[in-house]
């Protein structure tokens, strides 16, 4: 029984194919692998041994057992498969080389496929960057000789201006909580470059009202820390809120309501009713006439007239 197991895998190795697949560097390093660390696990425990062991005896007893049975199918398969593998070294003879040759050939040839590509993309990206970098500069000269003209200086001194008073207001309602710097960096002068001063002069401004709005927010919540008073930003915005939609809703509430009004019919002026009086009548200056009768001269012709 011990002869029969241990001829099996000498058995085996004769194949021809075994032998042929053996002699492929990969395949005999990638064996080779396997190999020590199928010892290395079988050694790590003498009860792992003991288990490895007998399941090699089993196969080896099973693969003796069924070699008769087996040896005309096995002989003709070995034949096609050693056939297959002498053609495959004919149409690829990468896998007759060492496995590091196989890796740096596969690499090499996958780096001339990919490199046109690779290059092209970055020929264009450069092109792209080339044109908005010439895009940027033209815009930017534009703007300064845009900047130079009359109407452009009032402009330009008009942005300085504004931001000169904005920055007293922030003096006045948002003063500094601590020392800070608040020239960052230094403004290029508008002679030199007016596009660029102005892109500075207000970046400044915008960042010195944000840091003092947040350093003034800092320190007031900190001062009523300080107090006792614990500041929840959550309930806070969330009363912030409320009274924002409460603002909303009684504005739309009135907008409603004047509409209405306003769509409402006016009452017409009632006539007049009649049993109303006549307005009185102012006294108009007297005529011709009345002014003649009621003379003396007139009394007295009166009656020669009716003798007559």
């Amino acid at each position: 029984m011990a002869m029969e197991v241990g001829t099996s895998p000498t058995a085996l190795s004769q194949l021809q194919s075994v032998q042929k697949a053996m002699a492929l560097p990969t395949v005999g390093a990638a064996v080779g692998q396997v190999g020590a660390f199928y010892t290395r696990v079988k050694g790590a425990h003498s009860l792992l041994e003991w288990v490895l062991s007998t399941a090699e005896a089993s196969v080896s007893l099973a693969a003796a057992t069924a070699a008769p049975y087996v040896a005309s199918p096995l002989a003709a398969g070995d034949a096609k498969v050693a056939a297959v593998i002498d053609e495959l070294g004919r149409r690829v003879p990468i896998v007759n080389e060492q496995p590091k040759v196989i890796v740096e050939t596969t690499k090499q040839a996958v780096i001339a496929k990919l490199s046109p590509h690779v290059n092209k993309v970055f020929v264009a990206r450069a092109a792209a960057e080339q044109r908005v970098h010439s895009l940027k500069e033209l815009s930017w000269a534009k703007a300064n000789a845009l900047l130079s003209t009359a109407y452009g200086q009032r402009a330009l001194h008009s942005v300085d201006a504004g931001a000169c008073y904005a920055m007293k207001l922030l003096d006045q309602y948002l003063p500094p909580v601590e020392p800070q710097p608040d020239h960052i960096g230094e403004i290029v002068e508008a002679e030199r470059d007016p596009a660029l001063h102005t892109v500075q002069t207000v970046g400044r401004l915008s960042a010195v009202a944000a840091r003092r709005v947040w350093a003034n927010l800092a320190a007031r919540v900190n001062h009523l820390r300080a107090n006792g008073v614990e500041l929840d930003v959550r309930r806070y915005i969330t009363a912030l809120l409320a009274a924002v939609h409460l603002a909303t809703v009684t504005s739309e509430q009135q907008e409603r309501e004047r509409e209405t009004e306003d769509d409402k019919p006016r009452p017409a002026d009632p006539a007049p009713s009649a049993h109303a009086q006549p307005a009185p009548t102012t006294p108009t200056a007297p005529t011709t006439t009345t002014k003649v009768k009621s003379t003396p001269e007139a009394k007295s012709t009166k009656p020669e007239d009716s003798e007559q």
